[in-house]
């Protein structure tokens, strides 16, 4: 017998090196296939920066505050109407981030981090779901939740919670299926000190661990099982050290409770805030919207076949984090991606026995098969709406700042344009970035910092009501209006027009975003004789 064993192993050595073999290829081709979704997102995530829209100016000017004053700002510093006027800084950290990032690395430097740190965060909810389920589950799901991720292509502070969350349930399921023990879940509440001070969704961390809680009190209940009792009292005292960690932020507990406060005081009606039935009401043509749908329908059936086909992968946690991520969904259009980044790992889960146990040694049937998935779910998808893909109004593939994007602002500050400035809503942050402390806005985008009042009877009115126009321009005593017409609300392209006609304003810069009006009896008049445009001109290139 023991003159047979060198035989033995000549006869089984090339069948297990054929095994390794297409072992190695299965791993290269999941390895490949991965790197080529979250490249794909990546690209979709290129857009050159705009300042005249968004929130971007301002968290760049926040982070430079606290960079070179070490100041947190606390009242509306940026606005001349209401300067004073308290309100919670809950992404201060966000600012300082991406302002140390862009002095290192100019704006082409900030829009690589940001792909890169989006990428990452791809990486890690489909990491989960193929760990948790297999890589022929995960990859197909990874493509159909994809066109509602790249519809979040700003650089904002959103960011960081995609990435935290992405990290909490990693830790989490790490510990719930036995691969990590729970010395872990102490990293947890650290994640958490970052994660309120970079952005408002940072009760998302908390909610994680409060359902795997719950799940285990329930478990322990119905069961009766001993070894829950432990896992019971090592979660509370990570929940708990988490909420305490969520209490080290500029205004403490103030600031904990804040997320659930934010929309009381909000006097500006953001379309990202909209409910998926006010959008369906409004008959707005959200374009996302059927990729949402058609992630929550492939969610919901992954339940049901769970219940049928797969019990042993049930979990109350998950599927209360199912429910909970479409609540935030269905409650609030921005919270999409939230609601497709868990979609991914928690659908896989529940399908994992869908194709039978993987097999890591057939390599061409597997591969055939989740190559024609791939190219299959694709081609529909993109046939469901091609320009959804493909359209300019997706924006400018490329990193870094738009051509002459600052051009405005440098017009403003060359010519020494005196103020006060009447400015729109969505230019704002353009004109804090560029010109604060030397010019200070009538109205920035952050609603949380003005009250409700401050819109409704004032900002609003005096766009629509000629009469409110002219008493609120001789209060303020505005001197130059500078506005985002792309804009395109019907009140503030009327007003716009209104401006052009109205003999006491002379329009005086125009590029594809923002046109400057001055005042014909103030203090402009020198850059009114010098750079006056044809108001027909004007009214023909802003529409």
């Amino acid at each position: 017998m023991a003159k047979r064993r060198p035989a033995q192993k000549r006869v089984n050595a090339p069948r297990i090196a054929v095994e390794q073999t297409q072992e190695r290829q299965q791993w290269l081709f999941r390895i490949l296939v991965t790197a080529l979704i979250v490249l794909v997102y990546g690209f979709y995530l290129a857009h050159q920066v705009d300042l005249t829209v968004g929130d971007l100016g301002r968290h760049l000017k926040n982070g430079q505050l606290f960079i070179e004053n070490g100041l947190i700002p606390k009242i509306n510093l940026y606005s001349y109407a209401y300067p004073d006027y308290p309100f919670i800084n809950h992404h201060w950290g966000t600012g300082v981030v991406f302002y140390s990032i862009e002095r290192l690395g100019g704006f082409a430097g900030l829009s690589v981090a940001f792909i890169a740190v989006s990428m990452v965060t791809f990486w890690i909810f489909i990491n989960l779901a193929t760990k948790y389920s297999s890589f022929a589950i995960a990859a197909p799901i990874a493509v159909i939740v994809l066109p509602i991720l790249i519809t979040r292509h700003e650089a904002r502070p959103e960011l960081f919670s995609y990435l935290f969350s992405g990290l909490f349930l990693q830790l989490l399921w790490g510990y719930k299926y036995g691969r990590l023990g729970f010395r872990w879940l102490f990293i947890l509440p650290i994640l958490e000190i970052f994660w309120v001070n970079l952005h408002i969704y940072f009760f998302i961390g908390v909610v994680l661990i409060a359902v795997y809680l719950l799940e285990s009190v329930v478990s322990f209940l119905t069961k009766k099982k001993p070894q829950v009792r432990g896992e019971i009292a090592g979660l509370t005292v990570v929940l708990l050290l988490t909420i305490l960690a969520a209490c080290l932020n500029p205004a403490g507990i103030s600031g904990v409770i804040y997320p659930f406060f934010i929309l009381n005081e909000y006097g500006v009606p953001v379309i990202e805030n909209y409910s998926v039935g006010a959008i369906l009401r409004a008959g707005y043509n959200f374009l996302p919207l059927i990729y949402f749908v058609i992630i929550f329908s492939l969610i919901s059936l992954s339940w049901v076949y769970a219940v049928i086909k797969n019990r042993s992968s049930l979990s109350l946690g998950n599927f209360l984090l199912s429910a909970f991520f479409f609540a935030m969904a269905w409650s609030a259009i921005r919270n999409f991606a939230f609601f497709a980044y868990f979609a991914l790992p928690l659908a896989a889960v529940n399908l994992k026995n869908l194709l039978g146990e993987e097999d890591k040694t057939s390599l061409s049937p597997s591969i055939l098969k989740v190559s024609v998935a791939l190219i299959g779910i694709v081609f529909v998808l993109i046939m469901i709406n091609p320009a959804y893909f493909v359209s300019s109004n997706r924006g400018r593939v490329g990193i870094g700042l738009e051509e002459a994007n600052g051009a405005a602002a440098e017009f403003l500050r060359k010519e020494k344009i005196q103020g006060p400035i009447f400015n729109n809503f969505d230019v704002a942050g353009y004109l804090v970035y560029y010109l604060f402390p030397g010019l200070r806005v009538f109205v920035d985008n952050r609603p949380e910092a003005y009250p409700v009042r401050f819109f409704t009877d004032i900002y609003f009115p005096m766009q629509s009501d000629e009469t409110k126009w002219a008493d609120t321009s001789h209060d303020y005593g505005f001197n130059v209006i500078v506005f985002n017409y792309r804009e395109r609300s019907a009140r503030g392209e009327q007003f716009i027009v209104r401006r052009v006609l109205d003999p006491m304003w002379a329009p005086v810069y125009l590029d594809k975003n923002i046109i400057i009006l001055a005042k014909r009896d103030g203090p402009n008049q020198p850059v009114i004789a010098k750079y006056e445009l044809p108001k027909e001109r004007v009214l023909m290139q802003s529409n």
